[in-house]
């Protein structure tokens, strides 16, 4: 199986934070991000750290890795740091979308680029990007119509589409933690105005 499909796979793992956050009051979420997101960071610090360790941790999931990661933190603790971030400064109403536009509009825009991507723009395809745009649209519906987390369609939308340039753009910050904190500014700032 190709790394990147692998990767994407274990990165839809991170749909358990916002949906726990959708059942589950918001001292209970931040609790329990919390304690995982600093048990998973003291992981990847003594990973890079501690050679035996090090050793372990590539025998067991060196195929998920980027090149890059191999020095540095991995996308799972920058994605955990900035779920974390998100779930403090925004609303549950914002956060939700914010973190499904990560997991689900990026592992799609991965798995449809990798699959049909013929045409690039930067680094990216467009077949990913539509994928990506689409997910994130249909997010938007969703979340509009959830009782305990519902978010006007209009506001849903705006995030979506500023998730997909987003994932688009060239940057170096990673996507992880760009994608839930942009959209999720966003789509604070327009909801503290228009509800």
């Amino acid at each position: 199986m190709n790394p990147e499909i692998s990767r994407k796979i274990v990165h839809l793992v991170a749909l358990l934070i916002p949906i726990l956050y959708y059942f589950l009051p918001r001292n209970t979420s931040l609790l329990i991000l919390t304690l995982f997101t600093a048990a998973f960071l003291i992981i990847d610090f003594v990973r890079l750290q501690v050679g035996t360790f090090k050793k372990l941790f590539l025998l067991l999931f060196g195929q998920l890795l980027r090149r890059k990661e191999l020095h540095t933190l991995t996308g799972g603790s920058y994605l955990l740091i900035a779920s974390l971030v998100s779930m403090l400064v925004f609303s549950k109403s914002v956060f939700i979308p914010a973190m499904l536009f990560l997991v689900v509009g990026d592992t799609v825009a991965a798995l449809f680029g990798l699959r049909y991507g013929r045409i690039r723009i930067f680094r990216k395809t467009i077949a990913g990007t539509s994928a990506c745009l689409i997910s994130c649209l249909i997010i938007a519906y969703i979340v509009s119509k959830l009782p305990n987390a519902r978010l006007p369609l209009g506001i849903g939308i705006v995030g979506a589409v500023i998730a997909t340039i987003v994932e688009a753009l060239p940057v170096e910050v990673n996507d992880n933690v760009i994608i839930p904190i942009s959209t999720g500014i966003i789509m604070q700032i327009l909801k503290s105005i228009y509800v």
